[in-house]
């Protein structure tokens, strides 16, 4: 075969590649990407709104500006933590050596969730984290009173975006999970090469170690013994202090819960 021949069939492949990747945009596609974008601009104008008229929790015992900056904040962190866990739980298959030098902040992260067991770790401290700033997004911009008046809007539409809470949904949704957790598994190795993901790693890696959430491993024991299935881990048994250590952070988690 030729030269020019296989560097035809290889721009064929490369298109048809492409061609399965692209989404066509149909009528229909186009007036669901509007509809969610204008979903998403009223969502954020009406919450928005309703944190200036002092109707949230925060915004009651501090003020509007606070409410607004603390929201912000933690949906910011919010897409953080989601997209981080797109880019760590991809990432295991692909060689660290191949991103050490391009990417040095990501071969940290990589460095930090591959060891050990720290992968599994991380995703129980990321999970008491979403909990976390899910619940001061809520406490920033969920209403006290769902009939105080907010843009003169109609009781019915402040039922369904403030009352059922529809418009916090849609803008956690959206702006905090999955735009970044899209934009991350497509960009696995760039999203996570910042000290604002290594600090989030370190973050969940803390609130893991902080034993808030171990009667987990109580309940994935119980349930590895009743199937007879092993766990899989790769580090060697605990022993010793590492035994008790662990197992005083269970009882520990289950008397918290408890009360």
């Amino acid at each position: 075969m030729s030269e020019v021949q296989q560097q035809a069939d290889s721009a064929i492949k490369e298109s048809a590649h492409d061609d399965s990747h692209d989404i066509k945009l149909t009528p229909f596609t186009i007036f669901r990407y509007v509809a969610s974008i204008g979903l998403l601009i009223f969502s954020v104008i009406i919450v928005g709104a309703l944190i200036f008229t002092g109707n949230t929790r925060v915004a009651k015992e501090t003020n509007s500006w606070v409410a607004l900056v603390v929201c912000i904040l933690a949906v910011v962190w919010l897409s953080m933590i989601e997209g981080q866990q797109a880019s760590l739980v991809g990432l295991p298959p692909v060689d660290p050596n191949l991103y050490k030098d391009s990417h040095p902040v990501t071969y940290k992260n990589a460095a930090l969730a591959f060891k050990g067991d720290n992968l599994d770790r991380y995703l129980m401290g990321r999970q008491f984290m979403v909990l976390m700033v899910v619940f001061v997004i809520n406490q920033c911009a969920g209403p006290i009173d769902p009939t105080v008046d907010v843009l003169g809007l109609p009781d019915g539409v402040k039922v369904v975006f403030l009352d059922v809470g529809l418009g916090m949904i849609i803008f956690t949704c959206i702006l905090g999970q999955l735009t970044t957790q899209v934009t991350s598994s497509h960009c696995m190795i760039d999203f996570i090469n910042n000290y604002f993901a290594l600090f989030t790693l370190y973050t969940a890696m803390l609130v893991e170690f902080s034993g808030i959430m171990h009667c987990s491993y109580l309940i994935q024991n119980v349930l590895s013994a009743a199937s007879g299935k092993p766990i899989i881990s790769n580090e060697p048994p605990r022993t010793g202090f590492t035994f008790a250590f662990f197992w005083g952070r269970v009882v520990m988690s289950m008397a918290i819960l408890g009360f």
